[in-house]
């Protein structure tokens, strides 16, 4: 069976102070650190990881791809974002691979994947997996970022029309 989880890096990375740049951390460092944690996660896992991040200036970066392994590593190219280069990948991968999943925060990114027929995980909640839910943490400051009061009813919308889709899907 081939899965693809297709993750919006530097989303995934602004989410949480355990993975965000700051304090002694670096943004390349902070990569490090994420890319790091899905491997581990991958463990024996046969899905494949794709990790989708906006170039930088200077960084030599292109839409070709990097790393090694079952965790790959792709930077966007000006003009295109991340968010724009998820949105082409999802529209190349969704009819070749049997389970295609995006990871983000990004509602209008989660709309075009659920349009595609991909699976939507919320950022927040891979992260609580990722990072363990309810694991306690030394500094208070360390919590996940909440999502804002329009983020909330946005996802609200997002999951109700899918809920009507799926319940008409049924009839």
């Amino acid at each position: 069976m081939d899965r693809l989880i297709i993750i919006d890096g530097y989303n995934l990375i602004h989410r949480t102070p355990q993975l965000k740049p700051g304090d002694g951390r670096t943004l390349r460092q902070s990569r490090e650190k994420l890319l790091n944690l899905l491997t581990w996660m991958m463990g024996s896992n046969s899905a494949r990881i794709l990790v989708v991040f906006d170039g930088a200036v200077g960084q030599g970066s292109s839409n070709e791809s990097e790393g090694a392994g079952r965790v790959e590593v792709r930077f966007s190219r000006p003009p295109m974002n991340a968010d724009m280069l998820i949105r082409e990948i999802v529209e190349d991968q969704v009819e070749r691979v049997d389970h295609l999943t995006v990871v983000t925060a990004d509602i209008e990114v989660a709309q075009h994947a659920r349009a595609m027929g991909a699976n939507v995980s919320i950022a927040d909640l891979f992260l609580a997996a990722a990072l363990g839910v309810g694991k306690e943490t030394e500094n208070e400051d360390e919590k996940p970022q909440p999502l804002s009061k329009a983020d909330v009813e946005k996802w609200a919308k997002f999951f109700e029309e899918n809920r009507a889709k799926g319940e008409a899907a049924d009839d």
